[in-house]
């Protein structure tokens, strides 16, 4: 799966052993005896690779925001080194964990959801300032951009970085990207101006993998996969992200899913390994990200990190594509193209995903309640030509009527 081998308990990736690390991090140390092993763990061992010209050593698995303090230190305790989205989490949001760790033991990002320069400056301050770091290692632009052509020209935010990088206050410049991502993710490793990028990767995207024959969507899932490893040739890091869809609650919505993989993954355990393999077979991508909600969640996806696709598992993502693949939305634009000026389908469709799969209510209502009134649900009358025009072909109707009910 990946070339480097997994670490050996010596030094750490940020430069301290892992017995230092447990000295130093009463809380980390404290849980350290009873983290994996206690959770059941078959593999403790974390693998680390390193993300292109940027040289951050990073776990496979990066941490993301977590239901439990406890959560955070059992993942820092079995050796997860990269936090994604710092200065963004939900309550409980334990920085102060953060600041007792050796600054150079761990590395981080925080999202920037402004492409103005004076407004993104005033989001990863607030961010720093949030998490009392000396600094914030990637400087993340998240899902800004609209087309291809404004990563050349619209260049506030890449600015904001140049002027925080100088001050010391971040290192690195990144980009994630869920909305039009095709052609946004081709014009991003195309400009080389990002040493980091994080795209979606899971068996509907890039482009259903595994299902392309029935769609005649362009560009098709080869290219999104050429794109992938173009960025590794280039020696640009590569990041997954919706690797679950959304959460495990996001595959319940989905019709006659969970019968349908039954067979080979039972479980929902079983779901998440193969998701996890599946994405980390992709040649290009370097690690994962998810958000997780219990421990038997954080034990799932530490384990997945030292395994491989197995063939029980391979038919298990396709059935999966199969049934996820005609009924959630990837965000990919077209029925907004074909309908300018409408409803804000891929935004409205992904506050639905926040309010049910990552189990944000308030975030997701209040980010709809943004929207200028007329890419809201409520402003069409027919929202036919939008499923007309998706070349999916998913209840584009239903899904925004249901997400109307829940977002209003």
């Amino acid at each position: 799966m990946h070339e480097e081998k997994p670490d050996s308990g010596g030094k750490r990736p940020g430069g301290i052993t892992r017995r230092d690390f447990m000295k130093t991090v009463p809380a980390a140390a404290a849980f350290g005896s009873l983290s994996l092993s206690h959770l059941g763990c078959e593999n403790s061992k974390m693998k680390y690779v390193t993300l292109g010209r940027s040289g951050i050593r990073a776990s496979v698995f990066l941490g993301d925001r977590m239901t439990d303090v406890k959560m955070y230190e059992a993942a820092l305790a079995s050796g997860v080194n990269y936090w994604h989205k710092i200065g963004h989490w939900a309550d409980p949001a334990p920085y102060e964990l953060f600041r007792k760790i050796p600054r150079d033991s761990f590395y981080c990002d925080t999202t920037v959801a402004s492409l103005d320069k004076d407004k993104a400056i005033e989001i990863f301050e607030r961010a720093l300032q949030k998490t009392g770091l000396e600094y914030i290692d990637g400087f993340k632009i998240h899902s800004q951009y609209r087309s291809g052509k404004e990563i050349r020209e619209k260049t506030g935010a890449i600015q904001a970085f140049e002027q925080l990088k100088k001050q010391g206050k971040t290192r690195y410049l990144m980009m994630s990207q869920h909305v039009n991502t095709a052609e946004v993710f081709e014009a991003a490793v195309e400009s080389e101006f990002f040493d980091v990028i994080q795209v979606p990767v899971n068996p509907i995207v890039p482009m259903d993998y595994f299902t392309k024959e029935q769609y005649a969507y362009k560009p098709p899932r080869d290219q999104y996969l050429e794109t992938i490893r173009k960025a590794a040739d280039k020696n640009i890091g590569i990041t997954a992200m919706k690797v679950f869809l959304g959460s495990r609650d996001t595959w319940s919505e989905v019709p006659n899913l969970k019968e349908e993989v039954s067979k080979h993954l039972p479980t929902d355990g079983d779901i998440a390994t193969a998701l996890i393999h599946w994405t980390l077979a992709v040649p290009g991508v370097k690690a994962f990200g998810n958000l997780l909600y219990s421990f038997e969640e954080l034990k799932n996806n530490i384990e997945a990190v030292g395994g491989e696709l197995t063939t029980a598992e391979d038919a298990g993502m396709k059935k999966f594509a199969a049934c996820a693949g005609g009924y959630l939305c990837r965000f990919c634009g077209a029925c907004e193209r074909a309908n300018p000026g409408g409803v804000a389908v891929s935004d409205i469709l992904r506050f639905s995903m926040y309010h049910t799969g990552y189990r944000e209510p308030q975030k997701a209502r209040s980010l709809y309640a943004r929207l200028p009134k007329h890419a809201r649900v409520e402003a069409a009358s027919d929202l036919r030509p939008y499923e007309k025009a998706c070349p999916y072909g998913i209840p584009v109707g239903h899904l925004l009527r249901k997400a109307q009910t829940r977002l209003t």
